[in-house]
């Protein structure tokens, strides 16, 4: 009875390490992809098809709320503020589908120089990654980082053994 007491306590906290490990190595995947500008890398940790899903719906509910929330707006465009919004939905589905992907990411990377605020990836960092992750359930947890006063969201789900990134929440 202890063998199998034991048995169960060595495989269940081997099956922990892992599951936590591997979380902790798509984070840190993730950061290499970032700080060296690797598309490949970006590729295979990021649900291109979730983040351009979950931008456009996050610009569209902001757009939207600004069109038919600004009064000043509003009184402007009068009956049109339909149109502009189903014009806005258009042009936002475009822009979306046009930067949001490996090499958008890669160029936003280039001009705004954002590599050199980003610490070099390392097995400092790889460890140092449990202390940024924030759980949310067993097949999810978010990172968050401040740059300029403001906190930005990044969301990671569970893909069998593989972390995501699902949703990048910025403010508004």
């Amino acid at each position: 009875m202890k063998k199998f007491i034991l048995c169960t306590f060595i495989i269940g906290f081997f099956l922990s390490s892992f599951y936590l490990f591997s979380a902790m190595h798509s984070l840190h995947q993730v950061h290499k992809s970032f700080y060296y500008n690797d598309k490949n890398l970006s590729k295979v940790y990021v649900a291109w098809g979730d983040v351009k899903n979950n931008f456009k719906d996050h610009i569209n509910a902001n757009l939207l709320d600004e069109i038919f929330n600004n009064s000043e707006l509003n009184a402007e465009l009068g009956d049109l503020s339909i149109l502009a919004a189903g014009l806005a939905r258009k042009f936002v589905e475009y822009a979306v589908e046009t930067y949001i992907n490996p090499e958008g990411l890669s160029t936003l990377l280039e001009k705004e120089d954002l590599t050199s605020e980003i610490p070099e990836p390392n097995f400092a960092t790889l460890v140092g990654g449990i202390a940024v992750m924030n759980f949310q359930d067993l097949n999810s947890f978010y990172v968050d980082f401040e740059k300029d006063g403001e906190k930005f969201y990044i969301y990671f789900d569970r893909f069998g053994t593989l972390w995501k990134v699902t949703e990048i929440e910025i403010p508004k």
